[in-house]
């Protein structure tokens, strides 16, 4: 039998409203899947990602609704972690001026964006977010943000211009701070990960050698980590709240990187860390020791001329999902447990659990030693709303090789293979 939710497969158009937030006026991009929150004078921050009712991101509740002025939110008052997800330029540091000494930022992190509405339309839509020009940097940031009807997957373009009169060298860094608890995990297909902050040794990571998996288990302890991921993803795993958001990025093993890392992370919780010699407790800071992971994705260092600008898009894809491992990503869902087939008497028996992206129909297309391809079984629908367990029979034909789960998508039209097994 196979547990696949039914949901109904009628398109929500997509949608930009302007509302309130949290005492915030926020720009909200929805289509009856998700919704987000995008409030441009702070920053220009995506402060909240819902997936049916979960909020997917981390809000400071200390500065909920609150806009703080350069004179308010600076080194000496300290910065303002408002949450959400940002765009920064890197590498971070201080010991040069082709570091960036931030945050605080009063132009690039705390200062106000502008916000164009690029689409609305039933079948997508989007905003784009803009800095203004920062001196020190010589850049200006954008993002354009865009959201796709019948899909969980939102498509980030990161974009820094240099408007300056001189050349500069940085790098795309899109820093997401999800609300975290002994049952969130992070994965990454990497099999090496450093430590760089953290007084004491992060106990809750490690290495999957069969899966080729890293986990990032939450634990109530401060620590970074940075890591070169094998593939272009991460995710973290809510299991809690059986619920996934995925990133989805490019990978460009030539080219150097801030910390020599694609991918890095900040775990927020109890304990210190050092810094250019300060011992820094936690617990000490004005924005409170609430229990958040920042996931970082970071672009290649890249040299920009005057009037140069580069660009570096990344992906979300959020998603139900009722497993304990996030094993793969695709561009249509996060698998927990890979498609299997397994020989049993007469039959095959499928198995496999999967977290959709994507509104439409699921299939099973059998294929035969010789490369002919079979009868297809129609399972039923699927999205983003309802995790999918599979667990199914086939009769056992002679010669069938392999068995392939595919999707098609509410107007019929095939999207492409989700998984794929042998028989065994």
């Amino acid at each position: 039998m196979s547990t696949i939710a039914e949901q109904s497969i009628a398109g929500f158009p997509c949608t930009v409203t302007r509302e309130d937030y949290r005492g915030w006026r926020s720009v909200r991009l929805a289509n009856g899947i998700m919704e987000l929150f995008v409030v441009p004078e702070i920053g220009g921050r995506v402060i909240q990602l819902r997936i049916g009712d979960s909020d997917l991101l981390y809000v400071n509740r200390r500065h909920a609704g609150r806009v703080f002025s350069p004179e308010e939110n600076n080194l000496d008052l300290g910065w303002k972690n408002y949450g959400g997800s940002k765009v920064w330029p890197a590498p971070q540091g201080w010991s040069g001026n082709a570091e960036w000494p931030g945050p605080p930022d009063p132009v690039l992190d705390g200062g106000p964006y502008s916000c164009q509405v690029l689409n609305e339309q039933q079948a997508t839509a989007a905003v784009r977010l803009e800095s203004q020009p920062d001196e020190y940097t010589g850049l200006t940031l954008s993002r354009t943000i865009r959201i796709f009807q019948d899909s969980s997957t939102i498509e980030i373009r990161h974009t820094m211009r240099n408007t300056s009169s001189r050349p500069v060298r940085w790098a795309v860094w899109q820093v997401t701070q999800q609300p975290a608890h002994r049952d969130l995990s992070v994965f990454v297909p990497s099999h090496a990960y450093r430590q760089t902050y953290g007084d004491r040794v992060y106990e809750g990571i490690s290495f999957d050698p069969q899966e080729q998996l890293c986990r990032l288990r939450y634990v109530d302890q401060v620590a970074k980590f940075t890591m070169i991921p094998e593939q272009g993803w991460l995710s973290t795993l809510d299991t809690r709240r059986a619920v996934a958001l995925a990133e989805t990025f490019p990978l460009f093993p030539a080219s150097p990187y801030p910390d020599d890392a694609a991918v890095e992370f900040w775990v927020n919780g109890h304990g210190s860390f050092t810094i250019q010699g300060e011992r820094i407790d936690v617990e000490q800071d004005p924005n409170g020791c609430d229990p958040y992971i920042e996931t970082e994705v970071l672009s290649p260092l890249v040299q920009l001329q005057p009037r140069e600008e580069y660009a570096f898009q990344t992906s979300w894809h959020c998603t139900s999902i009722d497993v304990d491992t996030i094993s793969s990503v695709n561009r249509f869902a996060g698998i927990g447990n890979r498609l299997m087939a397994r020989r049993h008497g007469k039959e095959v028996r499928i198995t496999g659990s999967f977290g959709f992206f994507q509104v439409g129909l699921l299939e099973l297309v059998c294929v035969f030693h010789s490369g002919k391809v079979g009868g297809v079984q129609t399972l039923g629908s699927c999205g983003p709303l309802a995790a999918c367990q599979l667990d199914c029979s086939l009769p056992l034909e002679e010669g069938l090789n392999r068995i392939r789960l595919r999707l098609r998508g509410r107007s019929g039209s095939v999207l492409g293979i989700v998984d794929d097994a042998v028989v065994s």
